[in-house]
């Protein structure tokens, strides 16, 4: 079957992400698939269309031999990928739409999260009970949004989650719960007098860390995140060790401070997120210019972003096609057979001597993925602390209007059959940052 996906600059990097799934695809529709550009106009294919003139909600649907995603502009019909677990589940024609009431939206994510979502096994999660207990809280609760965020916060993931739309954004701080582990100089709060070691006011901790779910080792630092995030500007009160109180001003953006990405003449290079068009692929190629025995990649606090840019940043320390460790999916309840994922050295400029990555708890998602089969490469090094433990490529399903729900698809593992998801990319040195 032919996967037909527009032609044009601004459907790229969703072109990479798609021939990266090929494998993926192949199993959900049981036949071989490719990747091409321009539609051959006849036999088994998967037709993805932008088309200002559809009428109706974005769809996916199925004639015989011929698949279709429509819809009238790019994000829409790039949803209904998302919409593909649901198709397989039901067997018939599926439209982005929200759920009507509160008891869709149970049915919803009852049958979402148990036909895609991978990792109960791996979580002890007994979802059956989970719904059990959480399906008739949901229905009489005063507040049923905080109800789902906790329901779906039990599975542990932090990337499988109820959130609002217009999404909460992060302050660039770092904290372990409400205690601050890294103010950036200069940053609002900085100036405003909060170091390491200051505490947030936050009433809220304890309902917060209640509808939070991640990775043990990285929950008391994604509780921070969540509490350092807001849609609007508004005042922030923090206290220091010796009774000092501070207050500041402050807009979330959801990105880091400063330049997200810095170097030094050492050999000292610093990603804070994988943001495209933020100069990453030109510092990269002014580092490897220098006549350095060793490259120092400092990943603390990148908790992802841009998978093709951390991918194609990857592929430019690879030495050989290499095995990176493999995928399995999860169909109706039941896991896949490990598919392996394999990549090929950058056809760019590439770092042929050391590499030393620095990793902690929310080194996530992306940056997960740029480790991926790198760690345990002889020429690499990874120090610190195990990563996140979440490179599992959510999807995302409409619940009623401004709330989504985000579901993760695949377990990872490394090229020795450990799994990443809950316990991170391992790391060859151990050591506490904090």
């Amino acid at each position: 079957m032919d996967l037909v996906w527009p032609e044009g600059a601004e459907f790229d990097d969703r072109a990479r992400l798609l021939a990266d799934s090929l494998a993926t695809l192949e199993h959900e529709l049981d036949t071989p698939v490719r990747l091409v550009r321009k539609d051959p106009g006849a036999g088994a294919r998967w037709l993805c269309r932008v088309d200002p003139e559809h009428d109706g909600p974005a769809v996916l649907r199925r004639d015989g031999d011929l698949i279709e995603s429509v819809g009238r502009a790019h994000e829409e019909m790039w949803e209904t990928f998302s919409l593909r677990h649901t198709w397989l589940r039901t067997g018939k024609d599926t439209y982005a739409v929200d759920a009507v009431d509160l008891e869709e939206v149970v049915q919803r994510i009852t049958d979402e999260i148990r036909f895609s979502y991978p990792a109960m096994a791996l979580r002890k999660i007994d979802w059956d009970k989970l719904c059990e207990h959480y399906a008739p809280k949901v229905l009489a609760a005063e507040d049923p949004f905080a109800v789902c965020q906790e329901w779906v916060a039990k599975l542990g993931d932090a990337h499988t989650a109820v959130h609002r739309s217009p999404r909460p954004v992060s302050l660039p701080y770092k904290a372990n719960r409400r205690t601050f582990t890294d103010v950036p100089e200069g940053s609002a709060a900085w100036g405003a007098g909060v170091r390491a070691g200051w505490r947030l006011d936050a009433p809220d901790e304890e309902d917060i860390a209640r509808r939070t779910g991640a990775s043990p080792h990285m929950l008391p630092f994604m509780i921070g995140r969540r509490l350092l995030s807001a849609t609007e500007s508004r005042e922030w009160r923090a206290f220091g060790p010796n009774g000092e109180e501070a207050t500041w001003t402050e807009k979330p953006t959801g990105m880091p401070f400063g330049d997200v990405v810095t170097w030094r003449e050492d050999g000292y290079l610093r990603i804070k997120q994988w943001v495209p068009n933020a100069g990453i692929s030109e510092a990269l190629d002014e580092v490897f210019k220098k006549d350095h025995e060793e490259l120092t990649l400092d990943l603390r606090g990148n908790v992802g972003g841009n998978v093709v840019l951390a991918t194609a940043t990857r592929d430019r320390f690879l030495r050989e096609e290499t095995v990176l460790g493999s995928v399995r999916y999860c169909i109706d309840g039941e896991l896949t057979d490990h598919i392996p994922m394999v990549a090929t050295p950058s056809d760019g400029v590439r770092w042929n001597k050391r590499l030393t990555v620095l990793t902690d708890a929310m080194t996530y998602s992306a940056s997960e993925d740029f480790l991926l089969g790198l760690q345990g490469l002889e020429h690499v090094t990874v120090i610190g602390e195990p990563s996140g433990g979440g490179s599992g490529r959510p999807r995302v399903v409409r619940l009623l209007p401004g709330w989504t729900l985000n579901v993760s698809t695949v377990l990872t593992y490394d090229r020795n059959g450990h799994c990443v998801e809950n316990s991170g990319v391992a790391v060859n040195v151990s050591k506490q940052w904090r």
